[in-house]
């Protein structure tokens, strides 16, 4: 088959990589990179005896296809229904900017194959007359699989004056239309859009078709059909909200995809570019249908969603590989827990929370005061990097240590690198450093939208390609993510009335996992020697200290990083950014070295910073000498065969060169570990939830996944009886190639968060699965 290319002149330098690509698939093409009209394009592709075209010409897209400034980014895959069919692709540059493109270009070239397949026709019904609800949903208890999706609006936030400065309510969210896709045995879709609030306000004029509406919605979500959804999440969550739960919900095919390509993006409409031959982008029609109030377009959007949804699923099953199948049952599990912590929140101390707001809005000011009378500019705006970067850089005259990726030096790492410069500078960064992580206390962590005087948040299951659950603000859209609240945050948040927090905590899980998935033996026997703390042991066998001698900065600020740079193959410069100048200033005497810009000949105990921060990474080796020979196993893995296979069967697809790619390796090098431990910690998590939660009668409430450990709350006088229950759950052996990995678990219980931190440890008890006794 030849096939038209239509191209811009940025694109032409990559074309011998698209000429290559079509080679694969047996097709030719002729090329041109003029910007044409829509009839000129389909004309010289009809003169050329060519049976379709390629396009990533922009300027020529936008006479295919609504809207003003349509991108190949987003009209990627869609193949538009021409008199000589158009396949739009992405900009050839990406073929060397992005790891998947060339498998995407792939995917886009198969349509090719498909150009006489008929068309799946696109037809909904709208839900107007009460007097068919019945009907319908009886129609739709006759499918098998059920496809569903809503669409929303919020409500503005409120003030919450009785709880104090900063803090709001958030405004009620709203199910504006809900759609479901019924999907038969014969392959029949039949699709079913119920508005219930449309642009101009309520769709229904009486309160009797109103209720009528919303008893059709629970109705049809109470069916025992098996239910699917794309980020199920979301629509569950607002659905629970209306009392209308998404029964037997058992497929997600955001979670399918998940399962199958982690490393790929996974919105809808993403999945459905490479999963349907005859994909068109739809989900532009929502902004388009909000700007011009189009209320049939946003109902068709809506419904578009479920039957290219349906669609996918379909696919899904016919085509996903084993291993997909595999990774989703073990992921699926998580989705309940998950939606069971996102509606649970952390009640928040409203009398802390303005006590910790004032006194962070009180070193702000000064802060910011200070640097005023500093730099003589009573306007100056030390959140603003622009003025930021002209004070430090052009009127101290600074050097940038051109740290990251900033090209201002603006950012946290720069600024205390270059306090390291002068005494002078340490005052002026210190003062923006202040401003700034108070500024962020106040907004990010004191005056986030509250729910009912709650602090909410939401867990994906399906967020990282490691695993490991991401979290954000809740889809309630209110709170903020929970896994990284910082300490001097976490004293406003507290048990509920009658109920006292726990973490229960995989002790150095990681370094464990790392241990076994390697197989290095002296790192295995580092950490399993009874009674001997692992980081202090460190400190004797990288630099002969004796054990007792370990102090705890060393053990915290030095070696703890040594062991986190080296599980994340970091450069000696990225160990600089990440432990500190300053820490490598002081340690570097303390283990009979000095730092000087350039040594002096002669003197062995003379060493730059780079390479000292080099030195420290390389130590880790000298003891663990099999880690760097497992590095070279997982090149070669993912090298021969494109996948990373966990020693517990998970598999991830992986894009990219990994010869080539150091990132990429880096990258995989922490993802078998990582997999390992958030496995063994889903399983606990699984188990506390089934066996403790759900028929505990509210006695044992689970919050959270936090890293490697689970959070939740027991109620008060519970506690000898639930400690012993969770250690025992989130106790779960498995074997590593030959060897029985245990990670020991200790719980630590306090009436709010920061109670049995490393910083706040009094008055708090600890229970440990390493003793099983009272502490």
């Amino acid at each position: 088959m030849q096939v038209l290319v239509n191209c811009s002149k940025e694109d032409l330098p990559y074309m011998p990589q698209l000429a290559y690509a079509l080679r694969k698939q047996g097709l030719s093409a002729l090329s041109t990179s003029k910007d044409l009209e829509l009839g000129q394009l389909l004309q010289k592709a009809s003169n050329s005896n060519c049976k379709a075209i390629l396009l990533c010409n922009e300027q020529t897209l936008k006479h295919c296809v609504p809207g003003n400034n349509p991108t190949a980014d987003n009209w990627r895959g869609s193949r538009l229904n021409f008199s000589v069919p158009v396949i739009v692709i992405n900009k050839l540059a990406q073929l060397n900017t992005v790891p998947y493109a060339d498998w995407l270009l792939a995917k886009d070239l198969e349509k090719l194959q498909f150009l006489y397949k008929r068309l799946t026709p696109f037809s909904f019904v709208k839900m107007f007359k009460p007097a068919h609800f019945k009907e319908i949903t009886g129609h739709l208890g006759t499918s098998m699989c059920i496809y569903y999706d809503i669409e929303t609006k919020t409500l503005p936030a409120r003030q919450l004056t009785e709880y104090g400065e900063g803090a709001e309510e958030v405004g009620q969210t709203v199910i504006t239309c809900a759609s479901w896709t019924g999907i038969w045995e014969s392959g029949k879709l039949e699709t079913y859009m119920l508005p219930l609030i449309d642009y101009a306000g309520d769709h229904w004029d009486s309160n009797e078709d109103y209720g009528s509406a919303l008893l059709t919605l629970k109705r049809i979500n109470a069916l025992p059909v098996p239910k699917a959804m794309h980020n199920g999440m979301y629509d569950a969550t607002h659905s629970i909200i209306y009392n209308a739960p998404p029964h037997n919900f058992v497929y997600d095919t955001m979670a399918m995809a998940h399962a199958e390509y982690a490393e790929l993006p996974k919105d809808l409409a993403f999945v459905a570019s490479y999963q349907l031959f005859d994909y068109i982008n739809w989900k532009d029609d929502a902004e388009a249908a909000s700007k011009s109030k189009d209320q049939e377009k946003y109902w068709a959007y809506n419904a578009k969603d479920t039957w290219n949804g349906a669609r996918i699923l379909v696919s899904q099953l016919r085509t996903a590989p084993e291993y997909a199948f595999t990774n989703y049952r073990e992921k699926f599990q998580l989705v309940y827990p998950a939606l069971y912590c996102n509606f649970e929140g952390l009640r928040i101390d409203q009398a802390k929370r303005i006590q910790l707001r004032q006194e962070a809005q009180t070193r702000l000011r000064k802060a910011e005061s200070s640097l005023r009378v500093k730099l003589a500019d009573p306007a100056f705006n030390p959140g603003s990097w622009q003025q930021v970067e002209k004070y430090v850089y052009s009127v101290f005259g600074a050097k940038k240590p051109n740290i990251g990726k900033s090209k201002s030096c603006t950012d946290e790492k720069n600024l205390v690198a270059v306090g390291q410069q002068h005494p002078l500078l340490t005052r002026l960064t210190d003062d923006i450093i202040s401003y700034r992580g108070d500024q962020k206390a106040i907004g990010t962590y004191y005056d986030y939208l509250q729910h009912k005087g709650r602090l909410l948040w939401g867990l994906n299951p399906f967020g990282t390609e490691t695993e490991r659950m991401a979290c954000s603000a809740s889809s309630l859209w209110c709170g903020t993510q929970v896994q990284n609240i910082p300490g001097y945050a976490k004293g406003m948040l507290v048990a509920d009335t009658g109920y006292e927090l726990f973490e229960a905590d995989n002790s150095q899980s990681e370094g464990r996992t790392t241990a076994y998935c390697s197989q290095e033996e002296n790192l295995i026997l580092a950490l399993e020697t009874v009674g001997r703390d692992f980081y202090r042991t460190l400190g004797t066998l990288f630099f002969n200290i004796p054990y007792e001698e370990v102090t705890t900065f060393f053990r915290n600020k030095v070696l703890k990083k040594i062991v986190h740079g080296t599980n994340y193959m970091m450069g000696g410069k990225t160990f600089i950014e990440n432990i500190g100048v300053a820490i490598l200033y002081e340690t570097a005497p303390k283990i009979g070295y000095s730092i000087v810009p350039v040594p002096t000949k002669g003197r062995a105990n003379e060493i730059t910073l780079k390479n000292f921060a080099q030195l420290l990474l390389d130590v880790y080796h000298e003891p663990f000498p099999r880690i760097r020979e497992w590095y070279q196993e997982i090149k070669e893995e993912v090298r021969t065969t494109g996948y990373s296979v966990s020693p517990l069967g998970h598999t991830r697809r992986c894009f990219g060169d990994i010869s080539r790619d150091h990132s990429m390796l880096r990258s995989l090098v922490a993802h078998r570990p990582q997999n390992l431990s958030v496995t063994i910690l889903n399983i606990g998590l699984n188990r506390v939830y089934r066996e403790l939660v759900l028929p505990g009668n509210g006695d044992i409430r689970i919050k959270a996944q936090i890293h490697d450990s689970i959070f939740g709350q027991i109620r008060l006088g519970t506690r000898d009886y639930y400690a012993p229950r969770i250690l025992e759950c989130m106790s779960n052996p498995v074997e590593i190639y030959g060897r029985v990995l245990r990670i020991p678990v200790d719980i630590k219980f306090g009436k709010n968060w920061d109670e049995g931190s490393e910083e706040n440890p009094e008055g708090t008890y600890k229970w440990s699965s390493k003793s099983k006794d009272k502490k």
